[in-house]
């Protein structure tokens, strides 16, 4: 018998959304180089959250009792409009941009071509923004997985350079022809779950995933999530702007494909959490395969060597103004050696190895 499936429904559009737009339909369409809160961003936080225990997960690697967040507002059209902008230039594409499978491609690693982007991602506000709708303090996992992009282009065609169907700086409004809702509605559950890609844990703690296209007319493309007792819930995604939080480092998941929507754009930045004394799932098992080894493996070892650093400092510090006895202050330092042992030994590994997915340290 196939597992049950729920769906959860799509959030209706908040108003506060709706009315900064015409504000922000005046404004210039011409790039800007830094992100502004004051225009381009809108953020509320996520009005309800599903639990890892409600998804009958453990909580015992994760950070926060929060599995995924319901989607909320994020960034303003205006700041979508910037986003795709920059994103969406024929030298930044054709530099960073990888075909994945028919109509698709993804891009990685480009933050330092795209200035706007960048700036998004470093900003406070949104670092705060992310933080409060995870229920836990978050920063970025390091500049490599600045806004990773998942492109869908109904109009890019196999032999076709990527440059040839960039997307328009305005998310276009898009519409469903009953021809794609009825070859929807003849799609089994089981290749529909399997139609996009396979089903993973993200590579690190947790995902901001925010919608880039206008998906009001959107057929599938929800979020598929696999329960404790093999069940499967699926969650509508975003809206325009819109994102959700997920835990995916702790959470089963799987991105399920849009169907009549000439095209779907989201970004996916990867976050850790802010206190380095936290658990940290994060492997290199999913992303080594896609990534420039170079700046992948550097980024990763400096994060690594820069919490080795932390947790030595504080410490060093307890330590010296704790008065402790000899054999407490032998007791710590052999725990904190032997778990920094493990940290360093996964630290190496995952660059030395095919790579560890869900590896817990």
């Amino acid at each position: 018998m196939a597992a049950e499936t729920a769906v959860m429904p799509r959030a209706s559009l908040d108003p506060a959304f709706t009315k900064l737009e015409p504000f922000i339909s005046t404004l210039s369409a011409e790039a800007v180089s830094h992100f502004d809160p004051s225009i381009h961003l809108c953020f509320q936080p996520p009005k309800s959250i599903i639990t890892l225990k409600e998804l009958l997960l453990s909580e015992e690697n994760a950070i926060s009792p929060v599995a995924i967040t319901e989607p909320f507002p994020l960034f303003t059209l205006e700041g979508v409009k910037q986003m795709r902008a920059d994103l969406f230039r024929k030298e930044v594409v054709e530099r960073h941009g990888n075909r994945t499978k028919p109509h698709c491609y993804k891009m990685r690693g480009y933050s330092k071509d795209t200035p706007f982007v960048d700036s998004v991602w470093r900003s406070p506000e949104v670092l705060q923004a992310c933080s409060t709708a995870a229920g836990v303090d978050l920063e970025v996992v390091f500049d490599y997985e600045i806004g990773h992009v998942n492109v869908q282009v109904d109009a890019l065609e196999d032999g076709m350079s990527l440059a040839d169907a960039l997307p328009p700086t305005l998310p276009p409004r898009q519409s469903t022809s009953a021809a794609v809702v009825a070859e929807t509605l003849t799609v089994d559950q089981s290749e529909e779950l399997t139609s996009v890609g396979l089903w993973h844990t993200d590579s690190y703690p947790w995902v901001c995933v925010c919608m880039l296209s206008d998906p009001s007319n959107m057929v599938g493309g929800e979020t598929g999530l696999r329960k404790g007792d093999g069940s499967i819930v699926k969650v509508r995604g975003p809206e325009v702007g819109w994102a959700v939080m997920m835990q995916g480092g702790c959470v089963e998941h799987i991105a399920l494909k849009a169907m009549g929507t000439g095209e779907r754009v989201t970004m996916v930045t990867s976050f850790r959490a802010q206190d380095p004394h936290l658990k940290d799932v994060s492997n290199l098992g999913n992303v080594k395969r896609s990534s420039s080894w170079g700046p992948l493996f550097q980024q990763w070892s400096v994060y690594r060597l820069e919490v080795l650093e932390k947790r030595a400092r504080f410490l060093k510090e307890h330590i010296r103004q704790g008065n402790l006895p000899g054999t407490e202050i032998a007791k710590l330092m052999a725990q904190w050696n032997e778990e920094q042992f493990a940290y360093m030994s996964h630290t190496a590994r995952e660059m030395t190895g095919d790579g560890n997915p869900g590896s817990q340290y």
